[in-house]
């Protein structure tokens, strides 16, 4: 067996150039959201996302759910019985879901680089948090928002893992 390093930050960059955008939560009392970045066609794939997840019959169950993202903190969860975001998930019955995929794809396709939007209250009336949505250039990187990697601090992780 011979060592070899891992390269943990590009591993994870490599996630989020998968997922194609880059979300975090910014828990400030003053902010309080859900902030998803990435260029239109990256912001595409969270629809997709949504398609996939509500077109699996085993997601119609309540609180089936799906972990995103190279540290799988977005949740995604069926619910029976509102639509809501929160600092925990996005959730809602299947048919709520498909609800919030329309308003994103409507959404990606009004805005321009440089422009954001929000979702609140156009998907559930009990929002804790809300989503807002930054549409980059096309040539955004998803990884490059990553803090962790690019502030060096997930450096110390990546030193001395061995396969």
């Amino acid at each position: 067996m011979t060592d070899k390093k891992i390269d943990i930050d590009q591993m994870m960059i490599d996630e989020w150039r998968q997922l194609g955008f880059y979300y975090d939560f910014d828990e400030r009392l003053s902010v309080n959201q859900w902030r998803f970045y990435g260029n239109k066609s990256g912001l595409r794939n969270f629809v997709t996302l949504l398609d996939d997840y509500t077109s699996r019959a085993s997601n119609d169950k309540e609180f089936e759910h799906d972990h995103y993202g190279p540290y799988m903190y977005l949740k995604i969860i069926t619910l029976d019985d509102q639509a809501i975001i929160t600092e925990s998930a996005i959730g809602g019955t299947i048919t709520d879901l498909k609800r919030l995929r329309n308003i994103i794809a409507d959404k990606i396709n009004k805005t321009e680089p440089g422009q954001t939007f929000n979702i609140d209250k156009d998907y559930g009336d009990d929002n804790t948090v809300t989503a807002k949505f930054f549409v980059m250039a096309d040539n955004f990187d998803p990884g490059s928002m990553d803090e962790l990697i690019v502030s060096g601090r997930q450096e110390i992780v990546n030193k001395s893992f061995t396969k």
